[in-house]
């Protein structure tokens, strides 16, 4: 919604009241529907496998994935030939604004004869955005749009990995306001890395979030080890970082209606 239509409605709502409200019960509802107008309906969750066994809204996919109670992560693995072992979850709601990060330690990944890809995927209607890293330490982000344009938005680049028991968390935020996505990766405890900004394929990113996300693990090659992952943790929130209209203007709304409601 523009400033100029959130403006619009401000005038409407002032004038209403100085016509027909006639408590200040009014005035709150008034201002409770506005600041809703710039909330986004992204659901949502928060997982660290703490709990005694795995949440029934998960869904496993191929016969690599274990949930392990004791050491509280959720582990996965594949072999050559049997399709990818995957951990997904339904999201539904309406695209908006969000922000989703993952812990995964990779005790048997990065090394060359593995021959793999961890893949983190977003779906929505028409739209996803996958990251992959291979198993030779490098990582890529592809975005594939609702019109079929599809490709690499960042390409293959070099994250670093050691070999050993590395532990790697990833974050991607959507800002719905501007429809363009920030990844970022943090290696064995170091800081936030930069690693991919910006818009889709070819323009838009469109609707990220509305259908479903998914970790994969698919061994493309068939030496030894076989690859192994362990989700530590994975969440997923609605973010306000750049809300349409700002909450400052909605509040500001809000509190001017309701100073106009006690001079009355």
């Amino acid at each position: 919604m523009g400033f100029a239509l959130f403006s619009a409605l401000n005038i409407y709502q002032y004038k209403t009241m100085k016509t027909s409200f006639k408590t200040p019960i009014a005035s709150t509802l008034i201002c409770a529907s506005i600041v809703s107008m710039g909330q986004a309906a992204v659901i949502g969750f928060s997982e660290d496998f703490t709990s005694s066994a795995l949440d029934a809204e998960w869904n496993a996919g191929g016969t690599g994935g274990s949930f392990d109670a004791t050491n509280d992560h959720y582990q996965i693995t594949n072999v050559n030939g049997g399709g990818g072992t995957k951990l997904t979850r339904n999201e539904g709601g309406t695209i908006g604004s969000f922000s989703s990060s993952i812990t995964v330690n990779l005790p048997t990944f990065s090394n060359p004869s593995t021959g793999a890809d961890f893949k983190w995927k977003f779906f929505g209607a028409g739209s996803s955005v996958v990251g992959f890293l291979n198993s030779f330490g490098n990582m890529r982000m592809y975005h594939n749009d609702s019109d079929g344009g599809g490709g690499n938005i960042q390409p293959q680049t070099s994250i670093g990995l050691t070999g050993t028991d590395d532990v790697l968390v990833l974050t991607l935020q959507y800002l719905a306001a501007i429809d363009e996505v920030d990844v970022s990766y943090s290696l064995n405890g170091g800081g936030s890395t930069p690693f991919y900004s910006g818009g889709g394929i070819d323009g838009p990113v469109g609707d990220l979030v509305t259908s479903f996300v998914q970790v994969e693990v698919f061994e493309f090659g068939a030496g030894a080890p076989v690859p192994v992952i362990q989700i530590q943790e994975w969440n997923l929130s609605p973010a306000t970082a750049i809300p349409e209209p700002s909450t400052s203007l909605l509040l500001a709304g809000c509190f001017g209606l309701l100073s106009i409601r006690r001079r009355r």
